[in-house]
Order: C-alpha cells, then sequence, then structure tokens
C-alpha cells in the first residue's frame, strides 16, 4: 500500500496581456489532493510454478490506485474572458475529480 499527500500554496497570477510581475495581484487557491493505491505481487522470479504458461514470467504485479481521493476541485489555470466593455475575467479551469487507475505489470 502506498499513500501520497500533495500540497501546493496558491501562486499569484494576473492578466495575459501584461508581463510585469507587480501586476500579479490575484492568487490562485492552494491545491490539494491525497492519492492512494494498493499493489500486490502475484508471480516472483524466486518461487516455482508448475503452470507452463507461469514459467515463462519473471516478475507479475498487479495495483490498483485511486487518485484525488478526497475529489477536490483543484483549479489549474485560469482563461481570459474580456466582455463587451473591456472587462477582464478570470474563468478557472478545473482538473479532473477521482480517478481510479489499474495497472498489470509483467516482466518476462
Amino acid at each position: 500500500m502506498h499513500i501520497a499527500l500533495y500540497y501546493g500554496m496558491g501562486l499569484p497570477f494576473g492578466p495575459t496581456n501584461t508581463h510585469e510581475r507587480y501586476k500579479s495581484t490575484f492568487r490562485m487557491p492552494d491545491y490539494r489532493r491525497v492519492d492512494i493505491g494498493f499493489s500486490y505481487h502475484l508471480k516472483s522470479d524466486k518461487k516455482e510454478h508448475k503452470s507452463n504458461a507461469l514459467k515463462y514470467l519473471k516478475n507479475v504485479w498487479i495495483s490498483a490506485e485511486v487518485f484525488n481521493l478526497l475529489q477536490i476541485n483543484n483549479v489549474i489555470s485560469y482563461l481570459w474572458v474580456e466582455d463587451v466593455s473591456g472587462r477582464n475575467y478570470a474563468v478557472p479551469n478545473y482538473l479532473t475529480s477521482r480517478q481510479l487507475n489499474v495497472k498489470l505489470h509483467v516482466d518476462f
């Protein structure tokens, strides 16, 4: 089993048409994420197997992981939209919510 905790303080940002650092007066929300995973070693190179199919494999692992376990809506960037009167608005782009990943790793 493994668990990973990620935390990032919010970065400053501003309108995209200016490159001056002092105009970055807004701040993104903090980035928080928890990932958890489980792995199982199905076959090791050290064990003898009588099955013909398994004798050609050195190692076999299966794992399942859950990314963003707490399903936190994290902002990755902002899209700037201008209205007809010339005012700019920052629209947040969110990362994906909870994801499930299943993996089979085989060494020959």
